[in-house]
């Protein structure tokens, strides 16, 4: 059984909004909640623990499972389940960490009971601000979707998407695929850089676009050719230097976006991914952030709203054109469960 229920009747969805009060259609979903967009590219939404609240947790699809920093943990006074632990895999490092006694996590008008919730410091820059991280064990009851212009997320019943006709929106398939003896499960999509196609990982809770170098020697990039070093914080260690380059186009079914920055490095986070050896992207929130999209997990596809400029098809890749160049972000927290 789905272990959520609603805890309060239908919403109203009476938000107050840049000082008027604006009235949101729920659409058919169990929950909206407002969310902030930060300047890092984070997605960050209110949660309530135990019933408290409301606090800030950054919407992370590249965490197999939900996490709580430590200084909320020690101001909630919450306790480890003796003898349980996780080990979490950062872009960076890695290391074991306590499953704490949480009764129950809600994200608007959703309870999620039991709550399985990790504890991690959260001292790195890439965290600095937020309380947590929701993962996907959480999101991916749902179909979650994310409106740019209202900066709302919607929880909606899992299978309501596939019910829905949705014009005008681009359908990317995500491919589910299990990692480590844990049976984590991260989700996958196709992309083409230039005119070479790359696997990826989906990664909302990334502010930064990363390609190892498998991926860059695909693309005929030499190491000379990189910009400057800049720095890259994980979730759990401390910055690195990184090189990075522009992409001219980027292509995803008919989706397209222009003149995107990626990172260049070999993180352990390739290695837990079991993806040193061959091409593979982490592709971060700036990604979609300003876009409408629904991440229909129970169909395995996101679906994207295209704009004027792109091909409405369905679903089909199409290649791209090759165009110019933009800044970089900070790195942010990309999390996966063992054991």
């Amino acid at each position: 059984m789905k272990p959520v229920c609603r805890i309060l009747p239908p919403i109203a969805a009476l938000f107050l909004l840049t000082s008027c009060a604006t009235v949101l259609d729920p659409d058919g979903a169990l929950a909206l909640a407002r969310y902030e967009l930060r300047d890092n590219g984070q997605i960050v939404v209110d949660v309530h623990v135990d019933g408290k609240g409301p606090f800030p947790f950054a919407v992370d699809t590249g965490a197999s499972i939900t996490v709580i920093h430590h200084r909320l943990r020690d101001e909630l006074n919450l306790e480890a389940r003796p003898g349980e632990s996780v080990t979490i895999h950062g872009a960076l490092a890695a290391g074991a960490f306590p499953i704490l006694a949480v009764e129950s996590l809600s994200i608007g008008d959703e309870l999620w009971r039991p709550a399985r919730i990790a504890s991690m410091p959260g001292e790195t820059v890439a965290l600095e601000g937020i309380d947590g991280i929701l993962g996907l064990d959480f999101l991916r009851q749902y179909g979650v979707g994310f409106s740019a212009r209202e900066r709302v997320i919607r929880l909606y019943p899992p299978d309501l998407i596939g019910q829905r006709t949705y014009r005008g929106w681009a359908s990317v398939t995500l491919k589910p695929e299990v990692i480590g003896a844990s049976g984590a499960t991260i989700y996958l999509f196709y992309v083409y850089m230039g005119d070479v196609r790359i696997p990826a990982l989906l990664d909302l809770g990334a502010g930064v676009n990363l390609i190892n170098w498998p991926a860059a020697r695909r693309l005929r990039l030499r190491p000379e050719e990189l910009l400057e070093d800049k720095p890259f914080a994980g979730a759990i260690d401390t910055t690195t230097e990184v090189g990075w380059f522009i992409i001219n186009e980027v292509t995803t079914g008919s989706v397209r976006w222009q003149e995107e920055t990626f990172s260049v490095a070999n993180l352990p986070v390739f290695a837990a991914l079991g993806k040193s050896d061959e091409p593979f992207a982490l592709l971060g929130s700036g990604l979609f952030n300003q876009r409408d999209f629904i991440i229909d997990f129970a169909s395995e596809r996101m679906l994207v709203r295209v704009t004027m400029g792109e091909i409405d098809a369905e679903g089909n890749e199409t290649k791209p054109r090759l165009p110019r160049q933009f800044p970089v972000r900070d790195g942010l927290p990309w999390g996966l469960e063992e054991n």
